[in-house]
């Protein structure tokens, strides 16, 4: 219960600094390739979490994720980002993109770990919109090799 409250302590402090932020993190996962197997496997991740980053271009987030698929199955995921420190590239004036590499483990019925890239597009002052590519690695054929194209909103 102490490291509970320590851990919330933390959250609210790191909150009250103007250097970071932390926001609301929604994303939707997509299977674009997955292995021949006789295993069920996964259609899709609907995911929502909280996201912390700092100034020095680190975000760590971490929330709860439901896989749709030939069976429903609920987890716990926990990731990193690191993100470029200035604008990769600019299309249009006011949208600015980052580009962001990480990784992350998911707690479903086996563990399964997964490096990600991606952009982040800012779509205005409070919201970001989040198109990445994320490869699934588990000792299980259920969740393993399996490619997932996404988009969040952080908002």
């Amino acid at each position: 219960m102490k490291s509970f409250l320590l851990a919330a302590l933390v959250l609210v402090s790191a909150h009250a600094s103007a250097e970071s932020q932390i926001a609301s993190l929604v994303n939707f996962e997509s299977t674009a390739a997955r292995p021949n197997t006789e295993q069920e496997n996964i259609t899709s991740i609907l995911s929502g979490s909280l996201e912390h980053i700092t100034p020095s271009n680190i975000s760590i987030y971490g929330g709860f994720s439901f896989i749709l698929g030939e069976t429903f199955e609920t987890g716990v995921n926990i990731g990193a980002r690191f993100y470029s420190a200035a604008p990769a590239f600019q299309f249009f004036p006011g949208i600015p993109i980052w580009t962001f590499v990480g990784g992350g483990v998911s707690f479903y019925d086996e563990t399964t770990y997964y490096p990600e890239v991606g952009f982040r597009i800012a779509t205005s002052d409070v919201s970001r919109i989040d198109v990445f590519a994320r490869i699934l690695n588990s000792s299980s054929d259920i969740y393993d090799r399996h490619i997932m194209v996404g988009a969040g909103l952080t908002f």
